[in-house]
């Protein structure tokens, strides 16, 4: 690579690959470690299922700090929010049920909406990140996310996250982000290494003085694994420095989940619009009835292979399927040829990682077919249900925040019968509410209600 400023001409020769750019990783040299049967047995513990813990493909990244966190019993903060620039689907459906799991567990929840990187996308007008932000947290509030007990906030408006990103940044040398995010990107995009930086910002977070949970980790996909390397780097710098760290006491960890495969090959993704399955309205803004045509239209037409393995990832991973599997796959991921084709997949990369995961899909299917279960039919059979499911919860959610924001407190003596009820799923403990004092002006039933006339439950 040569680049050429107007007082330099540099030359880079690349001397070891690594992954990709971080934040569009798939998975070659940067996708963190297995996560450790300590953790699994901890996990076991809690209230309800995880069932990509249960299979066993949890990732992670300083797991050793999130394990020791769980065994003292302290305060644990979640960082896991998203780009508001499209449509949530099955993949999306999958980290948000792993964060509705801890919060129900006694976990706060953090969630950033990240319309600082939507706003240097020149592709997105304002308004149309602000749909995305309000659709995209119906969909959280309907997958069983207390939108009401988290901490829901715009990049823009949390100062918090801006100072704790300068402090990180003391750490930053060109070195560690070349490494980690490879000079194509670093030439090619060069303020993504801001979002990056605010990244770090917004996983630590949760720890700040203000809100003082003991440990903060990220859940998410692998991709994410690139600014999660900077995050555990910078933030272990800033402590090693001993200076103050505005009541950051740990180094955070990462909790990696799996993806949902698209069913035209990859991983589903809201820029492969023809391969991924969505839940709400979608990106047409579709009603009930014009998106259950359209997602049994792309399941009819869908390469068949790739469909198989899509539905494998369903059945496995997604309660409303898995549900309805009479195949047990806890108890396969305790057998140990299961174990042996794992091991293969995790110590394998390139072409031959692509081979083991062939393998792993061939075993699981054959042991679903001799129990007489077919599970693209079984997703197929019951899409629409999960569907109609989702959609009312949808609805739910967008009634609330329109109560919740057009509600004025009775005060003095006043009877406060007319208070909205929060919907019925999303009990969590006492101990997952983030104190509302400490959160922004603009809260998640304000993003919503802005757009609430756009919007399709």
């Amino acid at each position: 690579m040569q680049i050429k400023t107007q007082r330099y001409n540099i030359a880079v020769d690349e001397i070891s690959k690594g992954g990709p750019s971080g934040y569009e990783s798939v998975y070659l040299t940067s996708e963190g470690d297995n996560a450790t049967s300590e953790l699994y047995s901890l996990l076991e513990q809690f209230e309800g299922r995880l069932l990509p813990a249960e299979a066993r493909v949890i990732r992670q990244r300083n797991g050793s700090g999130l394990v020791e966190a769980i065994k003292g019993d302290k305060s644990l903060g979640i960082a896991s929010g998203f780009k508001p620039s499209g449509a949530y689907h099955f993949g999306h459906k999958l980290a948000s049920s792993a964060v509705a799991f801890f919060q129900k567990n006694g976990a706060q929840i953090f969630i950033p909406v990240a319309d600082i990187e939507c706003e240097m996308d020149t592709r997105l007008s304002k308004e149309a990140y602000g749909y995305w932000a309000a659709d995209n947290l119906l969909d959280w509030g309907a997958n069983g996310i207390n939108l009401d007990a988290a901490h829901v906030y715009l990049q823009s408006e949390e100062f918090r996250v801006n100072t704790l990103a300068y402090y990180s940044a003391r750490g930053l040398s060109f070195e560690l982000a070349a490494d980690i995010y490879g000079m194509d990107k670093l030439v090619s995009d060069f303020p993504f290494l801001f979002a990056g930086i605010t990244q770090v910002g917004d996983i630590i977070l949760p720890q700040h003085s203000d809100f003082g949970n003991f440990h903060s980790f990220m859940v998410s996909g692998q991709d994410q694994d690139g600014h999660m390397k900077m995050t555990v780097a910078l933030a272990e710098a800033a402590l090693n420095r001993g200076t103050s760290f505005l009541g950051v006491q740990t180094i955070p960890s990462a909790f990696y989940i799996p993806h949902i495969r698209g069913i035209q090959g990859s991983k589903a993704s809201s820029s492969k619009q023809e391969g991924t399955l969505y839940l709400g309205s979608g990106p047409m803004q579709e009603s009930l009835d014009e998106r259950i045509i359209t997602n049994l239209r792309k399941f009819d037409s869908a390469d068949p292979l790739q469909l198989e393995r899509c539905a494998l990832d369903m059945v496995r991973y997604i309660d409303f399927f898995n549900k309805r599997s009479i195949v047990n796959f806890g108890e396969i991921s305790q057998d140990q040829r299961y174990l042996i084709y794992l091991n293969a997949l995790d110590h394998t990369y390139g072409n031959k990682k692509i081979e083991a995961q062939s393998k792993l899909d061939l075993h699981l299917i054959d042991i679903c077919r001799s129990k007489g279960q077919n599970n693209v039919e079984l997703v197929r059979d019951s899409l629409k249900e999960a569907l109609v499911e989702h959609q009312k919860k949808r609805e739910l959610v967008l009634e609330y925040a329109k109560a919740k924001a057009s509600y004025q407190p009775q005060g003095g003596w006043g009877m406060d019968d007319e208070k909205p009820s929060q919907p019925d799923f999303w009990k969590v403990p006492e101990r997952a509410v983030v104190d509302e004092s400490k959160r922004n002006q603009t809260e998640w039933q304000d993003l919503v209600v802005a757009m609430a006339d756009q919007l399709v439950p």
